[in-house]
């Protein structure tokens, strides 16, 4: 963090701990040690963000209203976890968040540095896919470092289906189900997007960009007809908006829960919260790997994250990737 987003943030905190009252100019800019034309910079760059901020020649500034916003100074004022956020980059748009991760990452970026953007035009799902990616969502990317092997490395996608999907029930009481590995669906249609891309050597991983997207408080209306009958918001089903700071705090603490475990306890205490939530075992799939589609039972996960499929002929196939389609959808 740069020294002037530092003393942005304590502007913004110093506001928060006494929004019942005004803070003087002279007071800011003796505690910041800076100019009182540097206080007013910093309150200006905040309105600009949204931030509803009264001012009075003689009492000094007074917080009236915070925008529901994912900025660097609201996530760091209630982060409450250690790796995670411990660098947040905010954009306005951009084409696409994990690319950017890419780049960062790349040049030594620390783990758990958070790319965030209020908007993407270029989202990427899996397989190349566009990601459809509107102002009302939630859309970020988490630069990882795990102490894994390359084969293991699949197994993060079930840390933040977990983390996701645990996020959700708890805000909201909905009842989400993760389809392997890590879709995950309110009532049948998807609420958000998992794509995890990796750095690595034969055997270590240098890093790993884990993208998520989640359609929080995106409108039915806005979705493009192709989506409509595939995809729903977290608002759609819950019948009302969700704060995104609220939610992204939820889910970063979730999402730090399960990395630590992961790399604590192994995959198998990950994978228990997942059978939770998943929806695809013991059910009728057909399964899309590019080379081939596959139908069957899919009937367990290997400790690499790989779905296994009981085919007709009774031989089990291990799908390490691919487009999974429960029964219920294609028949």
């Amino acid at each position: 963090m740069t020294k002037t987003s530092e003393r942005k943030q304590q502007v913004l905190q110093i506001l928060h701990d006494n929004e019942s009252e005004y803070i003087s100019g002279q007071k800011l800019s003796d505690q910041l040690k800076v100019s009182r034309t540097t206080i007013w910079k910093y309150v200006k760059s905040l309105r600009e963000q949204g931030y509803l901020i009264d001012s009075s020649s003689k009492l000094g500034y007074r917080l009236i209203k915070a925008p529901d916003i994912l900025s660097p100074e609201e996530i760091k004022r209630d982060l409450e976890t250690d790796v995670l956020g411990s660098e947040v980059i905010y954009y306005e748009q951009v084409e696409s968040t994990n690319n950017l991760a890419e780049v960062k990452a790349r040049k030594g970026a620390i783990e758990g540095t958070i790319i965030i953007a209020k908007e993407q035009v270029g989202g990427k799902g899996r397989l190349g896919r566009e990601y459809f990616c509107p102002s009302e969502g939630v859309w970020f990317s988490v630069i990882l470092r795990p102490d894994l092997k390359p084969t293991f490395a699949s197994q993060l996608n079930f840390v933040a289906a977990v983390a996701l999907a645990r996020t959700i029930e708890q805000l909201t009481n909905l009842q989400p189900g993760i389809k392997w590995p890590n879709d995950i669906l309110i009532n049948q249609r998807k609420v958000s997007g998992i794509l995890t891309e990796m750095n690595a050597e034969i055997d270590r991983v240098n890093y790993v960009i884990l993208g998520l997207g989640i359609n929080l408080n995106i409108e039915k209306a806005e979705f493009p007809e192709e989506l409509i009958r595939k995809a729903t918001s977290v608002k759609e089903e819950f019948g009302k908006e969700v704060s995104k700071l609220d939610f992204f705090l939820s889910l970063l603490h979730e999402l730090e829960k399960e990395y630590v475990k992961l790399q604590e306890d192994g995959f198998g205490s990950v994978l228990q919260g997942w059978r939770d939530y998943n929806i695809t075992l013991g059910k009728e799939v057909k399964v899309n790997n590019v080379r081939e589609v596959l139908k069957g039972q899919a009937i367990d996960v290997d400790d690499e994250g790989a779905l296994l499929i009981k085919l007709e002929d009774g031989t089990v196939e291990r799908v390490i990737a691919g487009d999974v389609t429960l029964n219920t959808e294609y028949n």
